[in-house]
């Protein structure tokens, strides 16, 4: 299960719900009994082996913080289906935890329906850079990333790496503040995020399917998706499932990291 509607929401027994807006948001209006966790502003310090390892104790912290531990389903929610609640899923699913959903069309959706809304209170956590790194949880689901050195080598095994950021971002002409410098992942394939949804909600399967093969992917094919830092590669992994594509991994460092790296960068 990768998305759910409001009926469905409304159908699950004791569900965690988990709000990923800004907390001032989540505290003026939020899902009834929602808790909230920031997986947004998370930077990975490298994606090597001990910066994955690293990354994933901090979810898993944040994670036992809210008690999801896979007993209770949980379902993720922002505004409308965006760039952070498959964030969280995808930090759920990389831990191995079963049971998780995006709602999709986000409490905007629950608005639209004519369900009542509360001020967030109760639990609240985040994933944060400063967590101490810990065993690596029994359900690490490593094939759900990747490495640094891992997206070098994609292209020599076949592999298509797929930059889902704005098409000024992909040519160079824009570069985020934090980033050393501008540019994209050489032989990279662009699709943008935004392109993969509408009215706020994923695309249906099919026309998610036309258009990944408009740019020439194929289910058959391992898929790395990337960035600025992952958020919005999560949000175009999760519409590559919804497609039938299995074989889809995130790089979480995403362009943020390659740009700080001597390796090549294409523009234009």
């Amino acid at each position: 299960m990768t998305i759910i509607d409001v009926a469905a929401l409304k159908a699950l027994r004791n569900p965690i719900i988990v709000d990923v807006r800004p907390e001032a948001d989540w505290r003026r209006d939020a899902i009834p009994g929602a808790v909230l966790m920031n997986v947004y502003d998370y930077f990975i310090p490298a994606s090597d082996t001990a910066g994955i390892a690293q990354m994933t104790s901090a979810a898993a912290a944040a994670f036992g913080a809210l008690g999801i531990d896979g007993t209770r389903p949980v379902v993720w929610y922002e505004e409308s289906t965006g760039m952070i609640s498959p964030r969280g899923l995808w930090f759920q699913d990389l831990l191995g935890i079963p049971g998780g959903a995006i709602l999709d069309g986000g409490i905007a959706a629950w608005r639209s329906a004519g369900f009542a809304t509360a001020p967030g209170s109760g639990a609240t956590a985040a994933i944060r850079p400063d967590a101490p790194t810990g065993p690596t949880p029994r359900g690490f689901q490593r094939t759900l990333t990747t490495d640094l050195a891992e997206v070098t080598q994609a292209r020599a095994r076949g592999a298509v790496v797929l930059d889902v950021r704005r098409p000024s971002e992909h040519d160079g002409s824009f570069v985020h503040p934090c980033c050393a410098r501008p540019g994209r992942i050489p032989g990279s394939v662009l699709l943008f995020w935004e392109d993969l949804l509408e009215n706020g909600r994923y695309r249906a399967p099919a026309a998610l399917a036309a258009r990944f093969a408009a740019v020439g992917l194929d289910p058959s094919q391992e898929i790395i998706t990337y960035c600025h830092r992952g958020a919005r590669a999560a949000t175009a992994a999760y519409a590559l499932k919804l497609a039938g594509y299995e074989r889809v991994r995130v790089f979480v460092g995403s362009w943020h990291e390659w740009a700080a790296t001597d390796l090549p960068a294409d523009r234009g």
